[in-house]
């Protein structure tokens, strides 16, 4: 009786574990926007939702935001979008990196100058969380953020997958190059469906990549479902 009262409490005690260190994901939310509309005609980068700005707006002559007010861009400097900063400079190589995202002092993105989505991925692990979404006939998808010791990590990159998985079958206006929607979350998983750009317009959805958070190893473990 006793050993069966032990093996109980022992299994109680490994559920609570469990859920005391599994994380989840509550929702991916849009914080903001940052680079260079395709075929924009305007002098700077476009930044917007950020809680700080160190650059200097310009207002550009006769274009308006939806609202109707002038837009504004910026040539250099530093944004924070919650946690997450961003340095950007219009002038630099759009190849060679012109918007570098992570954290103070600690840059780990650096992507062109094409414009960027930025989504706050909101978990109950204590974690900054961050989704940096680009997609014009190709696309750019990294989930980065910090890992439990503060240590900045890009841990998703949509180039990576493409390699890994399709021979890097992507590129900007490619026929059937492979493209991905931006990621919704369920539980402790993020996941990401994708699609084929062609001509004639995008495909319906092919498949899809699951990642759940392996709180033990403070990375992602992936899935991959073809429909």
């Amino acid at each position: 009786m006793a050993v069966k009262k032990f093996l109980i409490i022992f299994a109680v005690m490994f559920l609570l574990s469990e859920n005391v260190f599994a994380m989840t994901f509550s929702r991916i939310v849009k914080i903001g926007e940052v680079g260079f509309p395709a075929q924009a005609p305007y002098h700077g980068f476009i930044v917007r939702g950020e809680n700080y700005n160190s650059g200097t707006p310009y207002v550009e002559e006769f274009n308006y935001s939806d609202d109707g007010t002038p837009i504004k861009t910026y040539t250099k400097g530093t944004a924070i979008f919650d946690n997450l900063y961003c340095i950007y400079d219009f002038n630099f190589d759009f190849s060679a990196g012109p918007i570098r995202f992570g954290g103070k002092d600690h840059y780990i993105l650096a992507l062109d100058g094409s414009d960027k989505e930025i989504f706050k991925i909101e978990n109950d692990g204590g974690i900054d969380l961050y989704l940096v979404y680009h997609n014009y006939c190709v696309t750019d998808l990294n989930v980065l953020g910090t890992c439990r010791n503060g240590k900045w990590i890009n841990f998703i990159d949509s180039k990576k997958i493409s390699e890994n998985y399709f021979d890097g079958n992507e590129g900007y206006k490619k026929d059937g190059g492979i493209i991905y929607d931006v990621p919704t979350c369920r539980d402790d998983t993020i996941i990401i469906q994708y699609r084929r750009w062609h001509w004639q317009g995008e495909s319906e959805p092919e498949g899809e990549f699951k990642f759940t958070w392996n709180d033990e190893a403070q990375e992602f473990n992936v899935e991959h479902i073809i429909y």
